[in-house]
């Protein structure tokens, strides 16, 4: 049978197949529960409680639930029964999401084994015979990709809320049973393929930064002249060097200072002078510190031994240290050997986080001529310069990929694309 079309009358559907329904999402719930999140299985309160898996948001792994890490918490007997994960439901996040990531996703528990409930930011979603919830999926995957669940996404405290009651209304288009199943079956095999590309794609470029590594590495401990002799050095990275480099101390040939506090207010868009933190550029203040070419290491949090250049007049905050060569060293040299080094594990105290600068000072690495660290930054720009390329390539391959992916199932869900 080849479909035949009508119009919606709802923009993000469009045409869809005559025989195919408009529903609400809500007239094919039969409930909605709340999650439970208990108390820690050590507590020494057991009365009338049971120890059972708890699935988390975190477990979300695209449209399914990974089991990878499971939690198991006490959980009172009562509150478990009508909570039971079972193959009618999907399990909706209603509280969570992020900056870049809007709360809503919803995931199927496929595939368990076990008895487990959802923690209280997730609520499970059982549907009617007359639906099959794996196809489900497939929609509310649509209506995530589609923004529609932003209307009811609700902001406090820094979580963000879903209203699943107003969600739920949401109208969508519902094929017969045997045409929902027929479907689920095509995109599970379509997504399969699809995901088993993009996972080939996404080791592309774990192999490739692993190689830029691996090339910096053994350029930055061991020069580009491969006919040269070697000694044992006993310094950490450094296991066998040229003969002709020397062991020196980081202090003995870098200044290290810590960059100023300055407040958000002081910081403007119409002043001359950028101001560097331990992530780079963050605005710009009408007075500078330093001038010339410098090494910045981040000092704090994330961004501890975080490594960026900076040139000219600038201003460094209290989230940075600026590194100064103080004798023949070359800065883009000095940066690679620094990030290679990995620092934030050299910080202080847990009582004050942070890089310390006095820990870096007295670390040892072993310094090549200065022309030869030329030509070393040189070899590292260029071949970066190169893996990044390929890997920039790889990226916008994967962006085409899932892009369709979202296309796909958008074509199929809505019945623009036939495939029974």
């Amino acid at each position: 049978m080849k479909y035949e079309y009508k119009y919606s009358g709802i923009e993000w559907i469009g045409e869809y197949p005559k025989h195919w329904k408009i529903l609400r999402i809500n007239q094919r719930v039969e409930n909605v529960v709340g999650g439970e999140w208990g108390s820690d299985i050590d507590n020494d309160d057991n009365t009338e409680s049971k120890d059972i898996i708890v699935l988390r948001v975190s477990d979300f792994n695209d449209i399914y639930l990974s089991y990878d890490n499971l939690t198991i918490r006490r959980i009172k007997e009562s509150k478990i029964p009508n909570r039971l994960i079972n193959d009618r439901c999907l399990l909706l996040e209603k509280s969570g999401g992020g900056e870049k990531q809007l709360v809503g996703r919803v995931a199927e528990a496929r595939n368990l084994t076990y008895e487990a409930i959802t923690s209280n930011f997730i609520a499970k979603i059982e549907f009617d015979l007359k639906l099959n919830n794996h196809f489900m999926n497939y929609v509310f995957h649509d209506l995530y990709n589609q923004n529609l669940n932003h209307p009811y996404v609700q902001q406090t405290t820094g979580i963000q809320n879903i209203n699943s009651k107003y969600y739920l209304n949401t109208k969508v288009t519902l094929p017969p049973k045997t045409e929902q199943n027929a479907i689920s079956k095509y995109l599970d095999k379509a997504c399969s393929e699809l995901d088993r590309v993009l996972e080939i794609k996404r080791q592309q470029i774990d192999n490739l930064q692993q190689q830029l590594k691996s090339i910096i590495l053994d350029v930055i401990t061991k020069g580009l002249n491969t006919n040269v002799k070697l000694k044992e050095c006993g310094i950490e990275l450094f296991d066998y060097v040229p003969d002709h480099w020397k062991k020196r101390r980081i202090k003995d040939i870098v200044h290290l200072q810590s960059g100023n506090n300055i407040t958000s207010e002081q910081i403007t868009e119409d002043e001359q002078f950028p101001v560097y933190g331990g992530n780079g550029l963050r605005g710009y203040f009408s007075n500078y510190t330093h001038e010339g070419n410098f090494v910045l290491i981040g000092r704090q949090g994330a961004l501890c031994g975080n490594i960026n250049y900076a040139s000219g007049r600038f201003w460094a905050s209290e989230h940075a240290v600026v590194a100064t060569p103080i004798k023949k060293i070359s800065s883009i040299w000095l940066g690679e050997i620094l990030r290679t080094m990995n620092l934030n594990q050299y910080s202080n105290s847990a009582a004050q986080p942070g890089l310390s600068v006095e820990k870096i000072k007295n670390l040892y690495f072993v310094v090549p001529p200065l022309s030869e660290q030329i030509e070393i930054s040189n070899f590292i720009q260029r071949y970066s310069e190169k893996n990044v390329s390929v890997q920039n390539k790889i990226e916008k391959q994967i962006e085409i990929l899932l892009a369709y992916k979202k296309s796909l199932i958008h074509e199929v869900v809505t019945g623009k694309k036939q495939v029974v």
